[in-house]
């Protein structure tokens, strides 16, 4: 067993990571912000010593809209955030898995692999990317473990209702005689949580060295393909309204190119997208 450092342990993912390693015989610390606000460097001195065997750095600003609202809060959170974690690491000399996401951009091809140009077009994403630098600087420079794990779009039992799955689950199962959506055309990789916390778990006994994956299904699916599932799921066929109104710098497209982690460690996503989402649907019922 060994005790993990969780930042951002009270989000999505995080609540989830937490038991799924706790289940395979970790133990999960997860401090609160007022108990380890990561962009205090004074609240990473206080863990020290605590016999902490790797962290995971999940903490951060993450909803893309709200980035264009509000750049400097993501950059100070994401980008000051992870170099103090990467420094807590190297002080520990422990391994770190960083939580990032997707940073390509409108993609030049797909599937994208790891190797593809980032090319981030929104505060959220630059942000990330940024944090990704510093893994990968202290990585190579300062010979930490370090694994960075590159998240398309991940979906599960708990998420907040501002994004597409939860959102549209929360419209086919509620009272509204229609489903109103932005946009039906996007078509994004969605992976299930349960898959995501395998990635991750894996990374706390695998990482040496420096490492960064992408953690996809392999699949895209539009925004209409989703909503026709979840109405499957639900046995429901309510209308469906589009606003045909598209984000800024809206990526038409992405697949991720899961090879090099399957290759590496073995991972590659168990839960199909019909799965996953009848297991949220009936999570909600």
């Amino acid at each position: 067993m060994q005790k993990i450092l969780i930042t951002g342990g009270s989000g999505f993912i995080g609540n989830h990571i937490a038991k799924y390693i706790s289940q395979c015989g970790h133990e999960a610390v997860m401090p609160s912000s007022r108990e380890l606000n990561v962009m205090q460097k004074e609240d990473w001195d206080a863990w020290k010593g605590q016999n902490i065997k790797h962290v995971l750095h999940l903490a951060g600003k993450t909803f893309v809209p709200e980035s264009w609202e509000k750049p400097e809060e993501f950059f100070r959170t994401n980008g000051i955030g992870t170099l103090n974690a990467v420094s807590f690491c190297r002080d520990e000399k422990i391994g770190m898995t960083y939580v990032s996401a997707y940073i390509y951009g409108q993609p030049k091809e797909n599937p994208i692999p790891e190797s593809a140009e980032a090319r981030p077009d929104n505060p959220y994403a630059k942000s990330k990317y940024i944090g990704e630098e510093i893994c990968e600087f202290f990585g190579k420079h300062f010979d930490l473990n370090i694994t960075v794990l590159r998240l398309f779009n991940v979906y599960g039992s708990g998420q907040n209702k501002r994004f597409l799955i939860p959102s549209v689950i929360s419209q086919v199962l509620g009272e509204e005689t229609m489903i109103i959506v932005k946009d039906l055309k996007p078509k994004r990789d969605y992976v299930y949580i349960d898959d995501v916390c395998r990635a991750i778990a894996l990374s706390i006994q695998k990482t040496q060295g420096y490492h960064l994956f992408n953690i996809g299904s392999g699949k895209s699916y539009s925004v209409h393909e989703i909503i026709e599932k979840v109405q499957k799921a639900a046995g429901t066929s309510k209308t469906v309204i589009s606003e045909k109104s598209c984000r800024k710098n809206e990526v038409n497209d992405v697949t991720a190119d899961i090879k090099l982690i399957r290759d590496a460690w073995g991972w590659k996503p168990e839960i199909t997208i019909e799965t996953g989402l009848l297991r949220c649907v009936e999570d909600v019922r």
